[in-house]
């Protein structure tokens, strides 16, 4: 008999909870004697799939979307002297001892579910279900969600055990071309079984769920890092033309598409926090722009992890924007930081590329993404105009929470610059302001008010403005760039270049955690370099100090050097390697005593002791 791995122990638990392996007794309404029986069930059985997707945001130091912002020359680690996991992750270190043991649970556990799901379905007689198209339907969400899930897993860690089946096994890790090429097969049979008649529907029950175009659009994404990283010409025998044949099907016959203004899919654009929603004015950055936000799901959302308005704690940790929200002396919301809400400030935003953006003549301040993604405190005005940080901040602007100065006394590598996009967003609970509201989903009947729990805004995975972008790289175009540079209130461009589409995409998707990706499929070899030089030097201010020579690496131990042995991958938790009996091997680079120099705790950061 094999032995039962880490991998499906949790995952077996998760399904069926049991008290131990050796229980057999069923402690759940269902199991396999009678379970699945009908359309319901199958469709509780692809509900269960899509669950791990939110369960990886607990905790955030290990979701992809967070990693690769903070990994990525867009962001700094930022927070105070105990938020050793984000500044580990800015210098490709690590933090805790068993590292990424959380997300490697719960993408484990939607490979099992996914592997269930697809191994009853097809077995399930047609008669039980509306309809074949509906059967298909959910039979093709399953493959969808196991590419997801395994995609995850080799964006984290390059190389893992391969599972494509239920029965418990005791795997080495799977060569990355068989684990690419799984993915891939995976996609190509949800875009098979998953009919063109389900398109954008954000109605309720629809919200959230993958669609056909869904599975081209990250097929696509996936073909071009893995061309572009991997140097090859095609991905299990898909070539370019068919990526664009599958990108053009998503971008006319979706039913998604862009929306008026980039900055309404943000949730600090909502109505509750501008007053709008009571007929009031409360001088927000959206009331002065004329911003509503469109909700979650919107139609230009391709593809996301989608959070129940249901008040339920244990599954609806989207804390992203808790930590990379605002810090004051008393950690409460308060009218001087209105209405973006408080945190860890982890994940303070480069300078360096403020600046770039903001000095771009093809972009500048005309460019509405730039402070509808950007937010600037305190005195960032002076600081970059007067020649302590700089001298570029535009003329006539002015900072947008000028009287929100944080909390000097535990704030590192403070720029003065932090994300719009993925932050906690507070709301008055009326017209009179007689209740502040630690996020505006209080508003929504029975969110829970709180900037932790009370998160429930898409995490974006997909959007149909990527589609276009990346039909513009493959086919070396500028009709996608210009759709979006016109929203952005930018000229149009005369013509192609990589150049420019890079710019494009750094601007369009900047925190969305692409950027990191992208650099690493463009430049394989380069991507930590060009990272440590885009950040290298910037102002950072360490406990309420300018630190001399800004924004640093730590000397003789700096992200180049990593990324030569790791590229960009992570270590697999040490444990699972413990219990494989050394049938897993850890992640190349991460080996031979680098994880004890890797390490990233308290102390570490390359700045002045006297401060």
């Amino acid at each position: 008999m094999k032995k039962i791995s880490i991998i499906f122990l949790t995952a077996i638990l998760a399904l069926q909870g049991c008290d131990s392996l050796l229980d057999t007794t069923n402690y759940s309404k269902y199991d396999t004697s009678s379970f699945p029986t009908s359309q319901t069930d199958a469709e509780r059985m692809v509900t269960g799939i899509y669950n791990r997707l939110n369960w990886i945001y607990r905790e955030p130091e290990e979701s992809p979307l967070f990693v690769n912002d903070l990994a990525s020359d867009d962001m700094f680690g930022g927070g105070s002297t105990s938020n050793t996991g984000a500044q580990g992750l800015d210098r490709l270190m690590w933090d805790e001892g068993e590292g990424f043991a959380n997300a490697w649970e719960y993408l484990y556990q939607g490979v099992f579910r996914a592997n269930y799901a697809i191994e009853e379905i097809p077995g399930m007689d047609d008669n039980l279900f509306d309809n074949v198209d509906t059967k298909n339907y959910l039979l093709g969400q399953a493959y969808f969600l196991r590419a997801w899930y395994n995609w995850e897993l080799a964006d984290l860690f390059e190389t893992f055990p391969l599972l494509t089946a239920t029965a418990p096994v005791n795997n080495p890790r799977t060569d990355s071309e068989t684990i690419f090429n799984t993915i891939a097969d995976d996609l190509v049979k949800s875009i098979d079984l998953m009919s063109d008649k389900h398109k954008f529907d954000n109605s309720p029950g629809r919200a959230g769920r993958a669609t056909r175009y869904a599975a081209e659009a990250l097929l696509a994404r996936i073909w071009m890092f893995y061309t572009g990283f991997y140097g090859k010409s095609d991905l299990n025998g898909i070539s370019k033309s068919q990526i664009i044949t599958w990108l053009k099907d998503c971008r006319d016959n979706s039913g998604f598409g862009l929306e008026a203004d980039p900055r309404n899919i943000w949730p600090y654009a909502n109505d509750f926090s501008s007053g709008v929603a009571f007929n009031t004015d409360f001088g927000t950055y959206a009331n002065k722009e004329g911003l509503h936000w469109v909700g979650n799901h919107s139609k230009e959302t391709v593809w996301a992890s989608h959070f129940s308005m249901v008040d339920r704690k244990e599954v609806c940790w989207f804390r992203v924007g808790e930590y990379f929200a605002l810090r004051n002396p008393g950690s409460a919301a308060n009218e001087k930081c209105y209405p973006y809400g408080i945190g860890y400030t982890n994940g303070t935003v480069n300078p360096k590329m403020v600046e770039e953006w903001v000095s771009d003549p093809d972009y500048g301040v005309a460019d509405k993404r730039l402070f509808g993604s950007i937010l600037s405190v305190d005195n960032a005005s002076e600081v970059y105009s007067n020649g302590t940080g700089g001298s570029w901040w535009p003329a006539g602007y002015e900072t947008e929470l000028p009287n929100h100065d944080g909390n000097d006394s535990k704030e590192v590598e403070k720029t003065l610059f932090h994300n719009k996009k993925y932050t906690v967003v507070t709301a008055y609970s009326d017209n009179t302001k007689s209740s502040l509201y630690n996020n505006f989903f209080h508003h929504f009947p029975g969110v829970d008010n709180s900037n932790q729990y009370g998160q429930r805004a898409d995490a974006i995975y997909i959007r149909y403005a990527d589609v276009l972008l990346m039909l513009d790289e493959l086919e070396q175009t500028v009709t996608g760039m210009n759709q979006l540079r016109q929203r952005a209130g930018l000229a149009p461009y005369s013509g192609y270049t990589l150049e420019r589409l890079q710019k494009e995409r750094r601007y369009e998707f900047v925190f969305e955690g692409l950027r990191w990706d992208d650099l690493r499929r463009w430049y394989p070899k380069d991507a930590a370099r060009i990272v440590q030089e885009n950040q290298q030097g910037a102002y950072v201010e360490y406990r309420g100090n300018n630190v001399p020579g800004g924004y640093t690496q730590i000397q003789g131990n700096d992200m180049v050097s990593r990324y030569e042995k790791t590229r960009g991958f992570w270590m697999i938790p040490p444990t699972e390697i413990t219990l494989s009996k050394d049938v897993l091997t850890q992640t190349p680079g991460w080996e031979n005593g680098n994880q004890d120099s890797w390490f990233f705790s308290n102390g570490r950061l390359p700045y002045p002791t006297k401060y």
